[in-house]
């Protein structure tokens, strides 16, 4: 996947025609998970090709838990056109999205859903609306956030990771703790394939061999308890970043910001690339 280039001219004429005014209903419509993105068995492949020679593999995982629909939809009424042109001018010259959503193994109908790796506006704003939100979650002190590390370890195939070295950005944001436990049943159930019960360190530390992860925790008045903190600051160290509630933009202003500094840090004993102010980006030609 990941066809296309992205246009930051035909995005923000969409947010402002199509998605601002648009109710979270109206933008988000599906009452169930989409079959597309259903990731039982599936394998998400970032490409390179002609058109896309240096990718930067990027999952975002979403929590659509309880109140926290607030994070998908303020991205796609408000934020992502302007993430997008940043990581962009800055120059990150293949830029591919993978949106995913999280919820709860232990209490929730479909608790991951995963969308495709995309470059095109279009492409990257289907997957992003296509998703379900569940608003589901339970009272058992955690979300299921270790499922996104789960797929990124065992069910994506990246050339920039497999064919160059380079390691993958996986960003998830929530605002509770990494439920501690993944039982063989509970992932059969959502992916297959599973051979034995795997705690979230486990997860984390396979996935962390191909992918750098970060947390954004949302400082709600859950994600501000001293249980949520120090459950990620054992889990990610300084990967683990606090962010104000009601403050979407920032949310989105950290996606970018992470991302730029992610492909410079990967990037750092190649030539500089040239920044681009173009609306409509294209990478440098192959020689």
């Amino acid at each position: 996947m990941g066809a296309g280039f992205y246009s930051y001219a035909t995005a923000k004429l969409r947010k402002t025609t199509v998605y601002e005014s648009a109710r979270r209903e109206e933008i988000f419509s599906n009452r169930t998970m989409d079959s597309k993105m259903n990731p039982m068995g599936v394998m998400r492949e970032c490409c390179e090709n002609e058109e896309h020679p240096d990718t930067l593999p990027i999952i975002i995982g979403l929590d659509v838990t309880g109140s926290m629909g607030h994070v998908p939809e303020s991205l796609i009424k408000n934020d992502l056109p302007e993430v997008m042109k940043k990581i962009i001018d800055e120059g990150v010259p293949c830029p591919q999205l993978c949106f995913t959503a999280y919820g709860d193994h232990e209490c929730d109908d479909f608790p991951f859903q995963v969308g495709q790796f995309e470059a095109s506006d279009e492409l990257i704003e289907k997957w992003l609306t296509s998703t379900y939100l569940e608003g589901g979650g339970g009272g058992n002190n955690g979300e299921s956030t270790s499922l996104v590390y789960y797929f990124a370890a065992r069910h994506t195939s990246c050339d920039a990771i497999n064919k160059r070295g380079k390691k993958g950005l996986l960003i998830t944001i929530g605002d509770e703790p990494n439920l501690p436990d993944y039982p063989k049943k509970a992932i059969n159930k959502i992916f297959g394939g599973a051979e034995k019960d795997l705690t979230s360190e486990e997860i984390i530390k396979e996935a962390q061999a191909n992918w750098e992860i970060y947390h954004i925790n949302i400082l709600d008045w859950s994600g501000k308890m001293a249980s949520v903190k120090s459950c990620w600051e054992k889990l990610l160290g300084d990967h683990f970043i606090n962010v104000e509630a009601n403050s979407d933009t920032n949310i989105s202003n950290m996606i970018a910001q992470l991302a730029v500094e992610h492909f410079k840090k990967q990037n750092s004993s190649s030539s500089a690339v040239s920044s681009s102010s173009n609306e409509d980006y294209r990478p440098p030609q192959m020689l």
